[in-house]
């Protein structure tokens, strides 16, 4: 069972800032992209984190998953991602595809769960998990579907994370096993 509160303070799956209260546990996610060094710094080095390759941010596949692999190895790293599948982004599918089965592959490896951004790909989603048959947990990041969508991934073993937008039926279907809360790239409390 999901429990959403520690001992002194709760969890945040998937968040871009530090949390609010210091007792509460935030996976802070950092975007392997051509914007910026993507190392550790100081501050990170004493929080808990994910990295991963997002579709908007594929500019040199080699030289990203090798910095990625570096990265991961990392103390406090605890997840692989976000990685994902979105057909409004501007590199094409079947890099995409590429690039998420590359970082599948490397959290089965380092046995990480992966966290997942998915917009409008679910059956390419479904297909790569059907591929890879993962012994990880792929926690699908931000999710907004409906209930039916929620209870067929479900079914599938994906675990669902809910931000501040969300569909009601779809926390229902994924309440309790399946379910995770994130704050994203809001500044909000979780």
């Amino acid at each position: 069972m999901i429990r959403f509160r520690n001992a002194m303070g709760y969890y945040d799956i998937h968040t871009h800032q530090m949390p609010f209260h210091k007792e509460d546990i935030a996976i802070i996610n950092r975007i392997v992209s051509p914007m910026g060094d993507m190392q550790p710094g100081p501050l990170l080095d004493t929080v808990i984190r994910s990295y991963g390759i997002h579709p908007w941010y594929i500019y040199n596949v080699k030289e990203q998953m090798d910095l990625l692999r570096v990265l991961v190895s990392g103390s406090g790293v605890v997840a692989i991602g976000e990685a994902g599948l979105d057909t409004l982004a501007e590199s094409p599918m079947d890099l995409q595809k590429e690039v998420f089965l590359a970082q599948a592959n490397l959290a089965e490896e380092t046995h990480k769960p992966l966290i997942i951004h998915c917009v409008k790909a679910w059956a390419d989603l479904i297909a790569c998990k059907k591929a890879v048959k993962p012994e990880m947990p792929w926690i699908i990041h931000g999710f907004r579907g409906n209930g039916e969508l929620a209870s067929q991934l479900v079914r599938l073993g994906f675990y669902l994370s809910f931000g501040d937008r969300f569909n009601p039926s779809a926390l229902r279907a994924a309440w309790p096993d399946f379910l995770f809360l994130e704050t994203d790239d809001k500044s909000i409390d979780i």
